[in-house]
């Protein structure tokens, strides 16, 4: 499934501290586990990853898809179950879920876009 989501531009900073969160320790788990290194025992660390980096993303601000409008694009392509799971933090951030026929419109542009950055990457290296 493909999702376009539509961000003003005075909520993008709110999208990318989500969007860019780094991963981190949350807490310990219950299980001692041995450092390769200096043979003691320590804690299981739990971690916290960003679903949003997992999975990845494709941020676009509209101008660089020829479209005057003052605002960007975010494209994720994920299971229902990820789009459940983050969509209301991203909704919650400001960020607008667009429908057909104006959200195929942009998935197009944005796909040609990497299509056409790949073909140039290809025959840079040959």
């Amino acid at each position: 499934m493909k999702k376009i989501y539509e961000i003003p531009a005075d909520k993008i900073d709110k999208v990318k501290k989500i969007i860019e969160a780094p991963d981190g320790v949350t807490g310990e788990l219950d299980v001692e586990l041995e450092d390769e290194n200096t043979r003691s025992l320590e804690k299981a660390k739990s971690w916290k990853i960003n679903e949003f980096k997992k999975q990845g993303y494709i941020l676009r601000e509209a101008k660089t898809l020829d479209i005057e409008k003052k605002l960007f694009y975010l494209y994720i392509q994920a299971e229902e179950s990820f789009f459940e799971k983050n969509e209301p933090i991203l909704l919650d951030a400001g960020a607008k879920v667009l429908k057909s026929p104006e959200s195929d419109d942009i998935i197009k542009k944005i796909e040609n876009s990497e299509s056409n950055a790949s073909s140039g990457i290809g025959f840079i290296f040959g």
